[in-house]
């Protein structure tokens, strides 16, 4: 039964898109119960008025072929639900294809940026990676340079001006005592403590290791915050700019010959 769920699935989708590709629209994206299609307009109203005749008709024609090919009723029905003026489809670290359900768009209409699995929504990146992520985004989709905003953000968390931005929270998931092969840093920092455990663990990355936030003792690993939380969220950005992190943030030591 399982697997004559999730086949069926698959099988719409690939119809759905199909759909789409035998009427000249290009299908950017599509996971378990969405389709993302490019209208191939500038114009957005124009745009959402083909989304929701194509919607009217996807809906008769699958409800037809359900009714042909399997002879049942439909029940399935396919929403116009977003309409997107700017898109992003983050692609898999280490790799070409894209990643399922992350990506940052700007609806039609609106100012604010929506992101779905990108590291702005998630509890174990800081407050800085979502702070650089967030305007990172508004700068690729309103046209404004990033480098000089990525310099000064750097030249910030050196300085130690950012260091307010620099808390980890990550929960416990079992009790302390049973990490005993792979012991992750917020583990790390509770067993370096004498306090009780809590159950969401706020921890920094110092220059001696992670560390409690109340009782860190050494300064914060700022090359440590540079290389893990705001090179991978900024990477993305500037691939699509055609920049190299290093060398936007002047980290690129290698000498020109011309």
């Amino acid at each position: 039964i399982a697997n004559a769920i999730t086949s069926q699935g698959r099988f719409l989708l690939g119809w759905s898109r199909q759909w789409f590709s035998d009427r000249g629209y290009q299908v950017l994206y599509g996971d378990t119960d969405s389709v993302f299609v490019a209208s191939g307009m500038d114009d957005g109203d124009a745009a959402g008025e083909i989304g929701r005749r194509l919607m009217r008709e996807f809906n008769t024609e699958l409800s037809e072929f359900l009714a042909v090919s399997a002879g049942v009723e439909s029940r399935l029905e396919l929403e116009f639900e977003k309409l997107y003026s700017k898109l992003f489809l983050a692609n898999v670290r280490g790799g070409g294809q894209g990643a399922r359900k992350r990506y940052a768009g700007l609806r039609h209409g609106s100012t604010e940026i929506e992101f779905v699995g990108m590291e702005v929504v998630r509890r174990d990146w800081t407050e800085l990676a979502k702070q650089v992520q967030r305007n990172l985004f508004a700068r690729l989709f309103s046209g404004d340079e990033v480098t000089d905003y990525l310099g000064q953000v750097v030249g910030d968390l050196r300085a130690g001006r950012l260091d307010e931005l620099l808390i980890y929270r990550k929960g416990l998931r079992k009790n302390v005592a049973d990490y005993t092969t792979n012991v992750p840093p917020h583990v790390q920092a509770v067993k370096r403590s004498s306090a009780p455990p809590p159950r969401i663990v706020a921890y920094l990355i110092t220059d001696q290791g992670p560390q409690l936030v109340d009782e860190a003792s050494a300064p914060p690993d700022r090359e440590h915050y540079l290389e893990k939380q705001v090179k991978p969220v900024a990477a993305p950005v500037l691939e699509v700019l055609g920049l190299d992190f290093d060398r936007v943030i002047g980290d690129d030591k290698q000498i020109a010959l011309f």
